[in-house]
């Protein structure tokens, strides 16, 4: 054992040695006949021979390989290095859970089905009670609010979902006339009777018919006819080239 390690000490001192006469060798030599030795042995050589790196880091990873780090006690967590980076706890679940799960967008997977307009509508009708709530809750911040244009955001916020809910409501309306439609189709072939296709100019009239005789009822024709006249002469100035 003492014999070996005298060898390697030794080797090591001439390796060391032969760097010291080639050093003193280069310091004759100028910096363009230096780069052109470096180019014709190669980087690597060029260091190893040198700079000795490449035993540096052999002696420095033998080092490394031979620390090892003990227990002071068998009841003690072994003691491990602070060059390695701790994994974040449950990284790996992670991980794993992506791989099981892919996220997908159910809008653009054939896998989630086709739209049906009239499905979605019934399923999300309570919607429509919740605006409802909202705006009497912004009707109460309206009367508490001071400031011009909060007041004026609060009211385009009113107005909004007001018109969302009465697109919603005319939709339902629709649908049940039709359905009243289909019903009637069915009874006259049933009953052996020709049966009347709705036109849909007939059904315009009868949703006009309709739209009377609610704001009829709720007294805002006069208001109506007068927003629709003033729309009507916006249009016919438009039109002519009069603004």
């Amino acid at each position: 054992m003492i014999s070996s390690s005298e060898d390697h000490s030794s080797s090591d001192d001439d390796d060391e040695q032969q760097r010291n006469e080639i050093r003193e060798d280069l310091k004759s030599m100028s910096f363009e006949e230096i780069m052109k030795l470096k180019e014709e042995l190669g980087s690597k050589i060029y260091k190893e021979a040198v700079l000795g790196i490449e035993n540096r880091s052999k002696n420095a990873k033998l080092k490394k390989d031979k620390q090892d780090f003990k227990r002071l006690n068998k009841n003690r967590p072994r003691e491990q290095t602070s060059t390695r980076q701790v994994p974040f706890l449950g990284a790996e679940m992670r991980l794993k859970r992506k791989k099981d799960h892919d996220i997908r967008d159910p809008r653009f997977d054939e896998r989630a089905g086709d739209y049906d307009v009239k499905k979605f509508k019934e399923n999300y009708k309570f919607v429509s009670e919740i605006r409802e709530k909202e705006v009497q809750h912004l009707k109460s911040a309206l009367n508490k609010a001071t400031d011009d244009e909060e007041r004026q955001d609060i009211k385009k916020t009113i107005q909004r979902l007001i018109n969302k809910n009465v697109e919603e409501n005319k939709w339902h309306q629709k649908q049940q006339q039709l359905k009243e439609e289909q019903k009637e189709v069915q009874k006259a072939i049933a009953e052996g009777r020709q049966p009347h296709f709705v036109t849909k100019k007939e059904r315009r009239a009868k949703e006009l018919v309709a739209q009377f005789e609610d704001l009829m009822e709720k007294g805002k024709l006069t208001k109506h006819l007068e927003k629709r006249r003033k729309k009507n002469a916006a249009k016919d100035r438009k039109r002519i080239g009069f603004d």
